[in-house]
């Protein structure tokens, strides 16, 4: 249900991941406000706007706002599973892929700088070691068990498996996307939100600003799954 064409649940009541999976611009606005629109998509726009400690009044406004500014752009929610599959590995896997070992590289490079003068340093580059070997086999399993099962599935072939239903496996790829979000959630801790004290080097900035894009392609690519993939695969 869109949230235009609703009419018996109040946009407060309607779950902030099913909003971003409706039109997308919503995500946009969810960022700005610090709501998790990803892991955190089943709550509603009441109950995640209170956990972001924003008014409820003031989040509905910006959205009203994306609203009467045009069309929502939905290609991605229109995709066939295997077409969406194909753009989920062919952006965002690929990003993971790119960017991780930089984000191990410079956080690296900063123990060794800056480890023993600064106590921050260690726990940070300790957080995005966890980060990465969170994510490196999550691909791997979604690749080589999850997304050929939900392919198969979509052309209507029998899908021969150990894992079940196909809930099982949806299920623990959502619980590692949990996983993912309560690191991000102490790299933000840390690093007070990605932002480099002044006498941070050339190397301490370009590793939060890699971060700060490595998470924002993240939650994109979290919400492509959970919102969008999963339940549709779910629904077949």
């Amino acid at each position: 249900m869109s949230v235009t064409d609703q009419t018996e649940i109040s946009l407060s009541e309607q779950h902030v991941g099913q909003l971003v999976a409706d039109d997308f611009r919503y995500a946009h606005v969810f960022s700005q406000f610090g709501i998790d629109f990803c892991c955190g998509g089943g709550r509603t726009l009441t109950a995640a706007s209170d956990k972001a400690g924003i008014p409820l009044a003031e989040v509905e406004a910006a959205l009203s706002k994306i609203n009467s500014e045009g069309q929502k752009d939905d290609a991605l929610n229109q995709l066939a599973l295997g077409e969406l599959i194909d753009y989920i590995e062919a952006n965002h896997h690929a990003y993971v892929r790119e960017k991780a070992p930089l984000l191990m590289e410079y956080s690296q490079k900063m123990v060794r700088a800056h480890g023993e003068r600064h106590a921050e340093i260690k726990p940070f580059a300790g957080w995005v070691r966890a980060l990465v070997d969170d994510l490196t086999p999550h691909l791997m399993k979604e690749e080589r068990i999850l997304f050929p099962a939900i392919r198969a599935m979509a052309a209507g072939e029998t899908v021969e498996g150990c894992f079940g239903h196909i809930g099982n496996p949806i299920n623990a790829m959502q619980h590692e996307h949990d996983d993912a979000g309560h690191i991000l959630q102490k790299l933000h801790e840390i690093t007070n939100h990605f932002q480099p004290p002044e006498h941070a080097c050339t190397t301490w900035r370009v590793c939060y600003a890699t971060l700060a894009e490595f998470e924002a392609d993240l939650m994109q690519h979290i919400h492509l799954e959970n919102n969008i993939l999963f339940p549709k695969a779910l629904a077949l």
